[in-house]
């Protein structure tokens, strides 16, 4: 038996396919998005919601902006910026959880998607109101973009408490 995790995670990933390394990926970034989720039903039920969305943007926006410094070190996404972007984000803990559509509007602009949430989802299941996250998604949306091109704009955000079209949780627009 290995002495560290990462000796153990090299023997035991050694003979595996890409299937096997996609979802051991998928598994830590749900992982992830249970103890985020977990995280701000607590401290909503604690201190509200007006708190658990403060904390959020400052936690989870910070994870994304590490994971996008930390992707951008492993792998080479080719010149476009944008594009970057989204595959960045498709890969970040954000990306495998949520199912993110990403559309090109225009060569200067990205559209960020998400008609399925499971998180707002399971919130309406028991009952409860969808979580205010326009100011977490803004803040964690503009750090990845940072991290990308500092000339990235965001241009709109459209998510709780915004009334939002049947079908939607969120969109963000993105502009360079």
């Amino acid at each position: 038996m290995a002495s560290k995790a990462s000796e153990t995670l090299k023997q035991m990933m050694q003979d595996a396919s890409p299937d096997d390394w996609a979802r051991y990926i998928e598994m830590g970034n749900k992982n992830f998005w249970t103890l985020q989720n977990h995280w701000m039903m607590n401290v909503e039920k604690k201190y509200g919601q007006s708190a658990a969305i403060s904390f959020d943007g400052l936690c989870y926006g910070r994870a994304i902006e590490v994971a996008a410094f930390r992707l951008l070190k492993y792998f080479d996404f080719g010149d476009d910026d944008l594009d970057t972007l989204a595959k960045v984000y498709q890969l970040s803990p954000a990306g495998s959880y949520i199912d993110i559509d990403f559309q090109r509007l225009d060569e200067h602009t990205l559209l960020r998607r998400v008609t399925d949430c499971p998180i707002q989802n399971a919130r309406l299941a028991q009952g409860q109101e969808p979580i205010h996250c326009k100011d977490p998604l803004t803040v964690a949306a503009g750090n990845i973009a940072r991290v990308i091109n500092p000339d990235i704009k965001i241009t709109s955000v459209l998510c709780p408490p915004d009334e939002v079209p049947a079908g939607l949780w969120c969109d963000v627009v993105y502009t360079l």
